[in-house]
């Protein structure tokens, strides 16, 4: 595996970080803790150029979500690509972050 790398663009309120690379196993925990270290409002993860995810990554996704929508912020997921979507909509990760949405505390 080649690894991620994580751009970080802040405008007022909001962080996004730009993913290039793989994000799997071996690299979870440092998107996690660049998640966790900003303190705005609004987090978005631009997936545009993720060649590659497995389910840690998937499931860490899903944690970050819930540890931000309890503390009444958003995690914004935007720039999926296709064949990355599709493996996401498999395990059913859209619909988990619908049920995040509408309860915060699940």
């Amino acid at each position: 595996m080649k690894g991620v790398e994580i751009r970080i663009r802040q405008q007022k309120g909001m962080v996004t970080l730009e993913l290039e690379g793989e994000l799997d196993f071996s690299n979870v925990e440092q998107l996690q803790q660049e998640i966790q270290r900003h303190p705005e409002e609004v987090v978005e993860i631009d997936l545009q150029g993720l060649l590659f995810i497995d389910s840690s990554g998937a499931g860490m996704l899903l944690s970050q979500a819930r540890y931000l929508y309890r503390q009444g912020r958003t995690l914004r997921i935007v720039n999926i690509p296709d064949f990355i979507r599709e493996d996401l909509e498999m395990i059913g990760f859209f619909k988990v972050l619908e049920i995040l949405e509408s309860n915060p505390n699940a």
